[in-house]
């Protein structure tokens, strides 16, 4: 009897260990994380959603929000000093809607 027990009982607990949760978690919608992101020129403002370079200006576009030496155009996340020519950094705003 005892063995019985204990074989049923090894069998349940095996079926708890592998049994696979039916629900699934939800699914990241990446088209509302990519499209936040917005970069712009630093030289003619133009703004574009991919990373790049300004075709007209020659120039690696900004991330909105992150900081750009307005004389050699490197940018960085952090503010501070441009670690190429020392200039202080500027933050890349959004674009302004004109009235």
């Amino acid at each position: 009897m005892k063995k019985l027990v204990i074989a049923l009982s090894l069998s349940l607990f095996s079926f708890a260990a592998f049994a696979q949760s039916t629900t699934k978690a939800p699914a990241k919608d990446t088209k509302t994380t990519t499209a936040s992101v917005s970069y712009r020129c630093p030289v003619c403002g133009a703004t574009v959603t991919k990373a790049g370079e300004c075709p007209k200006d020659k120039v690696t576009y900004v991330k909105v929000g992150d900081y750009y030496c307005p004389d050699c155009y490197m940018s960085q996340a952090k503010p501070g000093k441009c670690t190429m020519c020392g200039v202080d950094m500027k933050k890349m705003e959004t674009a302004s809607v004109k009235k």
